[in-house]
């Protein structure tokens, strides 16, 4: 059925047309699923149309692997049931020999052939061919599965492009070799023309091929003079199909339309009159090769059924039938999108029917309303230093409207790093990301400064939310241990006037109250919350360890300027209303704290609470520093900081820490300094 957990299967190239397509159906049907796309280390791939995907944050992961390295697939093939290779080397201006790309695509295809038998759980491999590898042939009127395209005659025809066709020949010929040769369970799939809706930010060679007539290029003509085409959906359909339908062997034609380019004018001048679509007369003189009928009688013996006509195939771009362009005079077909996606179509229709409310109540109301349309809106986030052997589950709140770039875009991520979609206010949903983990990094707390919620209804979701997911790691019976991340709010506020406070202190939520300061609501719950913790586990026998950090500085990758670093830099901003926060100030770099976090997880003796702070200073003596050392900001002096009001803290003491043999790596010329240069690369300042 539709969304039960199929088991894990592998496609390969994932961000081209059809393995995208592909990887979309596949989620839905309640597949996990692992990919591989090209790493460019040069550049900062977009990948967010996949992981935006419905389901993908819980279902798919991502491998970096190239065909030029082969065993990089290996990883991404570990453990799948099914691979999907779909990848191929595309290079249509011919920038590189043909043997060269030959040798890449069936050495690539062979080596993930041979992980397929090495991994001991593939149980079938589907092959996406190509119709090139059937249709170029002498004097054949119809092609079935038992033709080859003549690889000279390819050549022959077209002296751009023909490498790659030619490659997809040699490449399934080996493929079905191979596996033959090793009882490899493989099934080819030779799809037409692919035409249809796609998800991939650019748009797909063969669309713009099949749409030449809609988008005008008449250089193109001469490759639709007679084509095959088919639904980039009944593609995917067939591909799933293939992987599941038990008698299934050798090759497949995947083709529902042969169409001339002078049936495809006429039916395109009726279908879309505000088109300038040139008439079947004008055709007449198109010189191309055109291509025999496919016959797909073998895929519709085993009972597979096309759902797209030629109607449904032209419809391109966008949610609507039969539209290859759309602007701003077009609507969804709601309809239509139901048809496409059972899984997320909702979102689609309520943000359709919701733009059209909106602009129909300013018309009748008179007020000036204006709809903005994005492309493609992305979104995920982390910053851990792990090393690349290490698998992270990130849990977050997904926002559809924020970027998660800098997480998804760092070292190993597309590899190691899985996001997954919970919320404090819903323990059971960090369920997921927990199970089978061996670690449990709990940072998440609610954070509303501003107080636009009662401090009683904060705190109770934080240690709900908290206990939940000490809970979700008792039921995982796979973690070892969970390292909470508190705060020096939960030792420094209490009445004590010592001169340093260590892990035995707490800080006294009446006096929190008492004292009303700005955030007090948060510093009561991240109090109350660790006790809870701490309690929780040792009732339970959960090995659970507290890191408490001081003020958090230096440099940063998400896109916001955090909090506790704009506060430890108050003078060099030049807000003197964070001044009175620097009275006397402890702070640690954010490396010490994400080093001290891992520390505390791998080091077998940890228990209970551990203080994290470097850098102990008053105010005066900041001020001091960071004249000497960065005399090109305005720095206050001592002597005009006397005015200000005095808090007196007393310090925190990280000797339990550094006795465990943890070193701090950063002193306060480096936490300022890394925070510097980060702002200004930031644009902060």
């Amino acid at each position: 059925m539709e969304g039960d957990d199929k088991g894990t299967v592998c496609v390969t190239g994932g961000t081209g047309y059809v393995a995208s397509w592909l990887i979309m159906r596949l989620l839905q049907r309640g597949y996990k699923v692992h990919t591989t796309i090209r790493s460019y280390p040069d550049t900062k791939k977009d990948i967010s149309f996949l992981t935006n995907l419905p389901g993908a944050t819980e279902n798919l992961q991502i491998f970096g692997a190239d065909l030029d390295h082969p065993v990089s697939f290996g990883p991404a093939i570990e453990g799948c049931t099914g691979v999907f290779h779909v990848a191929h080397p595309m290079d249509f201006d011919d920038k590189e020999p043909e043997q060269v790309k030959h040798k890449r695509a069936i050495d690539g295809a062979i080596e993930i052939l041979k992980a397929c038998l090495t991994s001991k759980t593939v149980k079938r491999v589907v092959y996406t061919s190509s119709g090139s590898a059937v249709g170029y042939n002498k004097g054949s009127s119809v092609v079935d599965e038992s033709m080859w395209s003549d690889t000279e005659f390819i050549k022959s025809l077209m002296p751009v492009g023909a490498s790659y066709y030619a490659g997809k020949t040699l490449t399934e010929r080996a493929v079905l070799e191979f596996g033959e040769k090793h009882g490899l369970d493989i099934v080819t799939v030779i799809p037409a023309y692919v035409n249809g809706p796609f998800i991939s930010p650019r748009i797909p060679d063969s669309v713009s091929i099949s749409l030449a007539m809609i988008m005008g290029d008449k250089d193109q003509y001469r490759l639709i003079a007679k084509v095959p085409m088919v639904h980039i959906d009944d593609v995917a359909s067939s591909h799933i199909f293939l992987l599941e339908y038990p008698e299934a062997k050798g090759r497949y034609i995947c083709s529902s339309v042969d169409i001339t380019i002078e049936k495809m004018s006429e039916f395109l001048s009726a279908k879309y009159p505000q088109y300038q679509i040139p008439p079947a007369d004008c055709l007449k003189e198109v010189e191309g090769f055109r291509y025999p009928d496919f016959s797909s009688k073998k895929l519709l013996d085993t009972g597979f059924e096309y759902k797209y006509g030629l109607e449904e195939i032209a419809s391109a771009v966008g949610y609507n039938k039969g539209s290859s362009v759309v602007d701003e005079n077009m609507w969804s077909d709601t309809e239509f999108i139901k048809s496409l996606m059972p899984v997320g179509a909702s979102y689609y229709i309520c943000k359709t029917l919701t733009e059209k409310a909106v602009l129909e109540f300013g018309e009748k109301h008179g007020l000036d309303i204006v709809s903005v349309i994005p492309g493609y809106v992305n979104g995920p986030f982390i910053c851990p230093r792990v090393p690349g052997s290490v698998s992270i589950s990130l849990a977050m709140i997904m926002d559809s409207n924020k970027d998660l770039s800098y997480l998804t875009n760092l070292p190993y991520a597309s590899e190691k790093l899985q996001i997954f979609d919970a919320d404090l206010a819903q323990p059971e949903s960090f369920n997921p990301v927990i199970q089978g983990c061996t670690g449990v990094f709990h940072v998440a707390h609610p954070i509303d400064f501003e107080d636009k919620e009662p401090e009683q209804v904060k705190t109770q979701r934080s240690i709900n939310g908290t206990l939940g997911i000490l809970k979700a790691c008792l039921n995982s019976k796979t973690v070892k241990r969970v390292v909470y991340t508190s705060s020096a709010s939960t030792v420094v506020f209490n009445e004590k006037r010592e001169d340093f406070l260590d892990e035995s202190d707490w800080s006294d939520v009446d006096y929190i109250r008492s004292l009303k300061l700005f955030g007090a609501s948060y510093m009561i719950s991240k109090t109350l919350t660790e006790k809870a913790a701490l309690e929780f586990a040792e009732k339970h026998g959960l090995d659970l360890v507290t890191v408490v950090p001081t003020f958090i500085n230096g440099p940063f990758i998400c896109p916001r300027l955090p909090g506790s670093v704009y506060t430890s830099m108050a003078m060099i901003f030049g807000d003197k209303d964070q001044y009175v926060n620097l009275t006397k100030i402890q702070m640690v770099h954010v490396d010490d704290v994400a080093r001290a976090h891992i520390f505390l997880l791998e080091y077998p003796e940890a228990k209970g609470r551990y203080i994290c702070t470097s850098v102990d200073m008053t105010m005066d003596k900041m001020s001091e520093f960071l004249l000497a050392r960065y005399p090109e900001y305005p720095i206050p002096t001592p002597d005009s900081l006397k005015e200000i009001e005095r808090v007196a803290y007393s310090g925190l003491s990280s000797k339990k820490l550094l006795e465990t043999g943890f070193k701090y790596s950063y002193g306060m010329e480096d936490i300022y300094d890394d925070a510097i240069k980060c702002c200004k690369e930031k644009g902060f300042l």
